[in-house]
């Protein structure tokens, strides 16, 4: 791993942690502003931030390390579309909550079909930010990223590159997403050709 991934990974960890306390500080001032006002939507929306504020700091973190694992080259940054596709259903999840709660202050009517779309949205969500992330995977580049870092070129011999015996986990990464890539580009073809 080269140090522009290593850089990026911990600004993903530096921005995700900021992120979670400005959530945290913006709920305390939130809370305190409900409190001094009355204002029966905004209270309820408060206390609904309070009571899925430990769903809501759950998802960030998911989404932190899948960030974090983004970063990395090819065989670490296989676990990241796992974190992203759970922290999507939960967000999902947050999102579906707050339905409901619009849907029972101004009695909308749609609790029923909440329930029904809970049943399809979170399988799909899932599916749907897993194959994503594996179809951003595979289909980078074979031949490196851009963003790595410039180091000096050495002139070496040809007898001490022959003499390299093991292949780099960038060489090894590059082959099988190129390979994977020259895989669907052909079942394209053939498809295409049908």
């Amino acid at each position: 791993m080269d140090c522009k991934k290593n850089e990026s990974a911990t600004q993903a960890l530096v921005s995700g942690l900021i992120g979670i306390i400005f959530f945290l500080i913006m709920l305390i001032i939130f809370r305190y502003i409900a409190v001094h006002i009355s204002w029966p939507l905004f209270s309820g929306f408060v206390d609904l931030l309070y009571a899925n504020a430990a769903l809501i700091i759950i998802f960030s973190v998911l989404f932190m390390f899948g960030d974090i694992f983004a970063a990395f080259t090819f065989p670490f940054n296989l676990p990241f579309p796992v974190f992203n596709a759970a922290a999507s259903v939960l967000l999902v999840s947050f999102i579906l909550r707050i339905m409901a709660f619009i849907d029972q202050f101004y009695a909308l009517g749609i609790g029923t079909s909440l329930e029904v779309v809970k049943l399809i949205l979170y399988p799909l969500t899932f599916v749907v930010v897993l194959v994503a992330g594996y179809i951003s995977i595979f289909s980078k580049s074979p031949g490196g990223d851009s963003d790595e870092c410039s180091q000096p070129v050495v002139q070496t011999d040809v007898n001490e590159e022959r003499e390299k015996s093991s292949p780099s986990w960038e060489e090894i990464g590059g082959e099988f997403r190129q390979a994977v890539f020259d895989l669907f580009h052909r079942i394209r073809e053939e498809l295409h050709s049908k």
